[in-house]
């Protein structure tokens, strides 16, 4: 092999391996730097390496990540049914509301789909209804009748994203006159939602039973072991029985959360072991004995209504 560098032909130390003398303490320097870079560069990956690794725990993985979300979100919705600007012991409002439950679910579905809107307008709408009669009691001669079309109206003023189309709104005062018939004037509904927003004290995003399905869609759509096919199953089941128990009036005073759970596990059972096994993995927080009262009630309505939504659309 050919040397690396050529011995200086004057010989002696002083121009060993054709360095000077500066050049040579300018390598050795630079080698030095190196070396420090180096430790320091180990010390600071040893440093994170522990901290990774404080009490044995395991590094997180997306998954990780994902399901604590799904549980915080789940739990901070979980808590806010307990505010009491949302949750009231129905009073009178509640046989009237649940007497009439059906006729008016069906009223509103009526009008949110013939807008093409979002029906899960129909269960906030239901709980402004129920919440404002509970705080409200009146048995003057129209009042729960206006009561009832205003809280659709604010419902979809607030909530609907497509309320404006070519910069009209969708749904105007003089529309809703038109819902009573003509019993009602454009005053009447203005005043009743005036004090329809004052008695809420503008709390008008309360928790419904879609909003935990919908904190629960991203963990199904991570999961890599349910098929597409079931994750879409579950979607639509969960979502279908969520508003068709709207409808019920078994489910009126039911908390949001225990609907969903049940209406989850009714479409996670119809549909595969695996995907149970993932849903479970979850262990949200729920009040057991209603959901399992509201579980055997939502899977009599999924068989009586023959399994599927497209055969009663």
């Amino acid at each position: 092999f050919p040397p690396l560098v050529t011995r200086s032909s004057s010989g002696g130390g002083e121009h060993d391996f054709g360095e000077s003398e500066e050049e040579r303490r300018a390598r050795g320097q630079k080698m030095m730097e190196v070396h420090k870079n180096t430790e320091t560069t180990l010390s600071s990956l040893e440093t994170t390496l522990s901290s990774l690794s404080v009490s044995n725990k395991p590094i997180l993985t997306v998954n990780d990540i994902l399901l604590s979300e799904v549980i915080a979100q789940w739990d901070a919705l979980s808590h806010r049914e307990k505010d009491a600007a949302y949750f009231s012991i129905y009073g009178g409002s509640l046989d009237f509301v649940g007497r009439r439950l059906l006729e008016i679910s069906s009223f509103y579905y009526a009008v949110i789909d013939g807008k093409n809107l979002d029906r899960r307008i129909v269960s906030i709408a239901l709980s402004y209804l129920k919440s404002f009669l509970a705080r409200q009691p009146d048995e003057s001669k129209g009042f729960y009748q206006l009561a009832m079309l205003t809280s659709l109206y604010v419902a979809i003023k607030i909530h609907s994203s497509n309320i404006y189309q070519g910069g009209r709104p969708m749904v105007f005062i003089k529309e809703v006159v038109n819902w009573s018939d003509g019993v009602f004037t454009t005053q009447d509904i203005s005043e009743m939602e005036t004090r329809m927003l004052s008695t809420l004290n503008y709390y008008m995003n309360p928790p419904v039973a879609q909003h935990f399905l919908d904190i629960i869609t991203p963990m199904l759509d991570a999961d890599l072991i349910i098929i597409p096919l079931v994750k879409q199953h579950i979607i639509t089941i969960s979502n279908w029985l969520c508003e068709i128990s709207a409808t019920d009036s078994y489910f009126t005073s039911v908390k949001p959360s225990s609907v969903a759970y049940a209406a989850i596990l009714v479409a996670v059972d119809t549909s595969s072991a695996g995907a149970l096994k993932c849903f479970d993995s979850l262990c949200l927080k729920h009040n057991e004995h209603i959901t399992l009262q509201c579980y055997e009630r939502m899977v009599e309505m999924y068989y009586q209504l023959g399994g599927s939504p497209y055969e009663n659309s």
